[in-house]
């Protein structure tokens, strides 16, 4: 009996794996590929599966070939104590068997060890270069450039005038081509239930395109070491219909909103006077600086820091009073600001919707 529980560990042990992956798969808790919510992540997930289910077949396979190994050594070593303890006798059948074994073993080293593997292998060969060249960038309807900056993501919708940060809209049912670049260091962009990894290398723009089918948010990653903040280097897709992305583009194609209160013109005359203008970006004001994310409708989107923080005021004061504590590193700066001041750039940055 303990010799049968043995046997069927390892076949327990892929079953138990294949169930935590499914279950993986299924969660909501974190993006994965095997959730495809596009007909490129679909093909990344099915050649998955294929790989999965081969490589399953092989373990058990092996697993069954070396328990059939042990039984047949336990039968010959039975045979020939048999053997010995009668003599002559039995001598023409160990020989016999001993020859058909012989045959036996070299069909068994010639299709399990030549054959077997070669079918595998071309199997997986022809349906990766299948889904590669399925994968391949090809005409699109709506074009988005994607910078890789230290540690955020630059996006510009060059068709349209739009400038922002982190958060990539794209309209459900329409192919879409992002251009990838980085001045700085390479990277690599990954929305696991878009599509796969596309490394972003300074000097070359690569492209990614996908389709979405489903509308909704999807959480995306830098794929690539990049330096200190590397983990916290996150941006979301927002698939919308096409008319929420339509106007979505009409909003943020339109200048900042001007301040409503008197907190909130405190707060746009800091962002204009002090430090804030030399890096950000606010259309139809001063402030015109290129190195940070730009903040015309920063107000607008659903996270801060490349997905480090949400997008609340309580958040927002946090990340302009403790900088590098919620992302140490970070090429923003420490700014010596007093609560006040904190307050009156939440109140004008939240209004910039």
């Amino acid at each position: 009996m303990v010799e049968g529980v043995r046997r069927r560990r390892p076949l327990g042990a892929a079953c138990a794996c294949a169930l935590v992956i499914v279950a993986a798969g299924c969660s909501s808790d974190s993006p994965s590929m095997l959730d495809s919510k596009s007909a490129q992540a679909g093909r990344i997930s099915h050649l998955w599966w294929l790989m999965f289910g081969l490589a399953v077949v092989v373990y058990v396979g092996v697993v069954g070939t070396v328990l059939v190994a042990m039984l047949r050594r336990r039968r010959s070593d039975d045979g020939l104590d048999d053997g010995r303890d009668g003599l002559d006798g039995g001598t023409d059948d160990a020989r016999i068997d001993t020859v058909a074994t012989d045959r036996t073993d070299r069909s068994f080293l010639l299709y399990g060890g030549l054959v077997l593997p070669i079918v595998v292998l071309s199997v997986i060969a022809v349906q990766t270069v299948r889904v590669s060249n399925f994968l391949e960038a090809g005409p699109a309807t709506v074009h988005v450039a994607v910078d890789a900056e230290d540690w955020w993501w630059r996006i510009t919708y060059p068709d349209d005038g739009v400038v922002t940060a982190n958060e990539i809209h794209v309209p459900v049912g329409e192919r879409v081509d992002i251009a990838l670049r980085s001045d700085n260091v390479i990277h690599s962009l990954w929305v696991p239930q878009l599509n796969g990894k596309t490394d972003v290398v300074p000097g070359q723009t690569n492209h990614m395109t996908f389709t979405a089918d489903v509308a909704g948010t999807y959480r995306g990653q830098c794929a690539e070491f990049c330096g200190i903040q590397h983990a916290k280097m996150a941006f979301l897709v927002v698939v919308q219909a096409p008319a929420d992305f339509t106007q979505w583009l009409a909003d943020n194609a339109a200048p900042g909103a001007p301040p409503a209160d008197a907190q909130q013109q405190d707060g746009a005359r800091l962002l204009a006077t002090t430090s804030c203008a030399g890096c950000h970006t606010v259309a139809g004001t001063e402030a015109a600086g290129t190195l940070g994310p730009d903040l015309t409708h920063v107000g607008s989107r659903a996270t801060l820091a490349a997905d480090s923080l949400a997008n609340t005021p309580a958040d927002m004061a946090h990340w302009l009073s403790a900088t590098q504590q919620v992302k140490g590193g970070a090429l923003m700066p420490q700014i010596d600001l007093s609560a006040e001041q904190i307050d009156a750039l939440v109140a004008y940055m939240e209004h910039l919707q």
